[in-house]
């Protein structure tokens, strides 16, 4: 990131925050090459939860389950540190970062030192921060996990999640772009230049901004959102509930229609079956009988008439 930008926020409406892809990820961690080498400076956390690292000249920036990039933003570390915050401080700073590096095409990301500690950031669910000892097992983690047939938790071996064939589409005309609503607010970003909007350098430029800018969801309407998601679904179900329901209703009126524009020849069968049962005949003879009348016995008691 060349050169010092700042950005304030604007104000307006919240939007959905976007967070991002494993795509995203990839062109930010293009942009850490010249920080492999450097050593860890400084580390430290915001009160919103956002772990910042000062690796030689640069920071980075650390959301968990949202965003992982260079920043410019001056964010102001909380007074009172938590222990994961603690571990780190006594593992890491002061060690150099020999590779930083994404692991295949997940949002996963790795930092690994040069007496090869790794300090591995998930971005997807909710995001975690796992720090681990050379013989691979979990140091400390900014919160313990377990999913997927894996435990996120100290003393336990660290394992990545099951592999999968996603594979890595970045856009034919890349270029980092933020897009805004009518009155300029950013509601999502882009890597393709065919996208619009505002232009970036680079893909920790356009981050910057944009986190910076868009308003965040509060818990509220987080809440709201979601209350609003579940009845969608209800009204949804209810309504091919409603559905099948006419169906058959629709089907039974045909059925009552068909009876009664053929009373007379029903009227006619049901007798003759009720007769032939009285005086003993079975169900292969009374179907016999009935076929000759344009029906058949079903099941011992259901006459069926086509």
């Amino acid at each position: 990131m060349k050169g010092r930008a700042s950005y304030i926020s604007i104000g307006g409406a919240n939007f959905p925050m976007q967070k991002m892809s494993g795509v995203d990820l990839s062109f930010s961690i293009a942009e850490l090459a010249a920080l492999s080498g450097k050593r860890v400076a400084k580390v430290r956390k915001t009160e919103e939860g956002i772990l910042l690292f000062k690796i030689g000249a640069e920071e980075l920036l650390f959301e968990p389950g949202v965003r992982f990039h260079l920043t410019r933003q001056k964010l102001a570390a909380t007074e009172a540190p938590d222990g994961f915050i603690a571990c780190l401080r006594k593992n890491i700073e002061g060690k150099t970062a020999q590779t930083i590096a994404q692991y295949g095409t997940d949002r996963i990301v790795e930092i690994e030192t040069r007496s090869k500690e790794k300090l591995i950031f998930e971005l997807f669910r909710k995001g975690n921060a796992i720090l681990v000892g050379e013989d691979g097992k979990i140091i400390a983690c900014l919160q313990v996990d377990e999913a997927g047939g894996r435990r996120i938790a100290r003393y336990e071996k660290y394992s990545y999640p099951k592999a999968t064939t996603f594979e890595l589409k970045k856009p034919q005309q890349i270029g980092f772009c933020v897009q805004g609503n009518e009155l300029g607010e950013p509601v999502s970003y882009s890597c393709s230049a065919e996208a619009g909007g505002r232009k970036f350098g680079t893909f920790s430029e356009m981050a910057d901004y944009y986190y910076a800018n868009v308003k965040k969801e509060s818990a509220a309407e987080i809440s709201a959102r979601g209350r609003v998601a579940g009845l969608e679904d209800r009204l949804k179900l209810q309504k091919e509930a409603l559905l099948r329901l006419e169906r058959e209703k629709e089907e039974a009126k045909a059925a009552g229609d068909a009876v009664y524009q053929n009373y007379e020849k029903v009227e006619e069968i049901v007798k003759i079956a009720s007769q032939m049962k009285k005086q003993g005949a079975g169900e292969q003879e009374i179907d016999e009988r009935l076929k000759k009348s344009g029906a058949r016995l079903k099941s011992g008691c259901q006459i069926e008439i086509s």
